[in-house]
């Protein structure tokens, strides 16, 4: 599945969690963007995003808005 080809965020979940597995965590990022998009308050997304940015600030922050 190319991040091109996603239309649910169902797939999109997928393909971010399968990217992670495989290191690529910008790829991943940019499906979790997408989902983030449609659904800013989805926690799991939120927690799968701080396993793709860099500093610990940025953790928190996804970390925080999991939370809400």
């Amino acid at each position: 599945m190319a991040i091109s080809t996603i239309s649910t965020v169902d797939e999109a979940m997928e393909f971010a969690t399968l990217a992670i597995e495989k290191g690529e965590h910008d790829k991943a990022k940019s499906a979790l963007s997408w989902v983030l998009q449609r659904e800013p308050h989805n926690g799991l997304a939120w927690l799968w995003m701080a396993c793709c940015v860099p500093d610990e600030g940025a953790k928190s922050e996804c970390y925080r808005r999991a939370a809400s």
